[in-house]
């Protein structure tokens, strides 16, 4: 059966879909994500008063101005302008990955099967109603990519700079890039048997970077705050302090040593605290690839449907990727010592298209061979992570309607305190009356000098105490708002 749809068809129809989820996301979603409030008090600091009261929050203003550049052209309220953004980031990352996959898929209708995958993966969906500065470095990582195996194929002096202004893109998101940037290119020492040839290509792949370095350091002495304002790139030397990094490891495995470990085995501290978090990543990661599509993958490796050989011309570095990629996030770990699952996407985006080739073939040859029951597997496989995505089973809303009345109907200039900081943004957001404080460190919360106090109860976790110095009934409940689950917000006035 032919299949005549041009990559660019493909290319253009999965955007539509990709943009359509987005927005789809974005509407049943009801809260901003606890980084958007970040990055939208960012967003307020610098148009009112530029990098330098930007840094003052956080050190790497890039999305920010981004989401500022549009409020400005299009007037829309700020949040609106970062979905716009980031409907357009997710855009542009579902299409780099599929270009990846023109190179590693040998014809239009196994690339037209991988943007299905592509469209239906669990993970990147999660995602989608997120306000954050991940999806351009992943948009632009994923494109880095591309031109980079377009350089493999073809060492051409344009490839080599698309390559290299994909990753500095990358590298204005999120400062991991610059880490790619400096080690991706010694593949190509692989590549050919003379050294000669692979350090003129490595030298092709570097040209701009170094003219790029300098014109960023005469930018930074030149526009006040910029240097500042993109401080954060000075927190590479943190991986690089070995002595500190190993005396805070040193420290951890003592106390483990101390408190968990027996008087007959006080040395297996390092050990025990090494292992966990290399299991903990590995864990994620798993997790986070999916066990359908795991599954799905073995099924079809080990399945006489589609047991010809898989060629994939890029698969080594792919893998010199994932490895690369691997080794950043260990050294995240052990210096952070925890993972959220956005800092691995790219690393679960090599993994995935490495197995996507055997996917492919695989469901290719179902298709042709009318194997109605691994298509019926396949199409649930595939929507799957689009209605999970979409499906909300517990309403946030009541959060963002409590913190809307206590901005309305709470008194003019009286004082109140919130652990929340989205309550405290959307009370901000709506011009509240009442003065909010937020205080995230404290718990319980020091209620004395104010007025009201807003907390936020989840009925999966510690009751009100965990947030009150006094009982409860010492306060009066002037409203409350809550889902069906019985989570609820309570705006309590403080009796004298």
């Amino acid at each position: 059966m032919k299949f005549n749809h041009s990559l660019k068809e493909i290319r253009i129809l999965t955007a539509i879909i990709s943009a359509l989820f987005s927005i789809i996301a974005f509407s049943v979603d009801d809260l901003i994500n606890s980084d958007g409030v970040l990055y939208m008090n960012m967003v307020r600091a610098f148009l009112d008063g530029g990098l330098t009261e930007t840094a003052q929050l956080f050190n790497w203003p890039f999305f920010s101005i981004l989401v500022s550049g549009i409020h400005l052209i299009t007037g829309l309220p700020l949040e609106t302008c970062g979905e716009i953004l980031n409907t357009l980031m997710f855009v542009l990352f579902t299409d780099a990955v599929l270009l990846i996959c023109s190179k590693i898929l040998p014809n239009n209708r196994q690339i037209f099967i991988a943007a299905l995958f592509i469209l239906g993966f669990t993970l990147f969906n999660d995602y989608r109603a997120y306000l954050f500065r991940d999806l351009g470095y992943w948009a632009f990582m994923a494109y880095g990519i591309y031109h980079f195996i377009n350089f493999l194929e073809t060492p051409k002096w344009l490839y080599a700079i698309l390559w290299q202004l994909a990753m500095l893109a990358a590298f204005l998101f999120r400062i991991e890039a610059i880490v790619l940037m400096l080690l991706l290119p010694f593949f190509l020492l692989s590549q050919s048997r003379e050294l000669k040839t692979s350090f003129k290509q490595i030298g092709m792949v570097f040209s701009l970077l170094a003219g790029l370095g300098i014109l960023a350091i005469a930018i930074s002495l030149g526009i006040q705050g910029f240097a500042t304002a993109f401080g954060k790139v000075s927190e590479i030397f943190i991986y690089l302090d070995i002595p500190t990094l190993m005396q805070n490891f040193q420290d951890k495995s003592e106390i483990i040593n101390r408190e968990v470990l027996s008087k007959f085995d006080k040395g297996s501290g390092g050990l025990i605290l090494s292992s966990g978090l290399v299991i903990m990543m590995i864990k994620d990661l798993i997790l986070s690839l999916s066990g359908v599509y795991i599954f799905f993958y073995a099924y079809a490796y080990l399945s006489r449907t589609g047991t010809e050989n898989v060629l994939n011309p890029y698969r080594a570095f792919l893998i010199y990727f994932v490895t690369i990629y691997f080794i950043i996030l260990l050294a995240l770990v052990f210096t952070h010592y925890f993972l959220s699952t956005r800092y691995g996407i790219m690393l679960i985006t090599g993994l995935f298209l490495l197995m996507l080739p055997r996917m492919c073939q695989f469901v290719e040859n179902a298709w042709l061979q009318r194997r109605k029951g691994i298509l019926f597997f396949t199409f649930l496989i595939l929507v799957a992570g689009p209605v999970d995505t979409f499906t909300v089973s517990v309403s946030k809303g009541y959060i963002k309607d409590a913190a809307i009345w206590a901005a309305e109907n709470l008194p003019e200039n009286s004082k109140t305190l919130t652990s929340d900081v989205i309550i405290d943004y959307y009370m901000r957001e709506n011009n509240s009356k009442t003065r909010v404080n937020l205080d995230i460190q404290n718990r319980p919360l020091n209620i004395s000098s104010y007025d009201y106090v807003i907390v936020t109860i989840k009925t999966n976790r510690d009751g009100v105490e965990k947030y009150l110095d006094r009982p409860l009934s010492e306060f009066e409940i002037v409203h409350s708002n809550a889902n069906r689950r019985g989570d609820k917000v309570l705006v309590l006035e403080i009796s004298e």
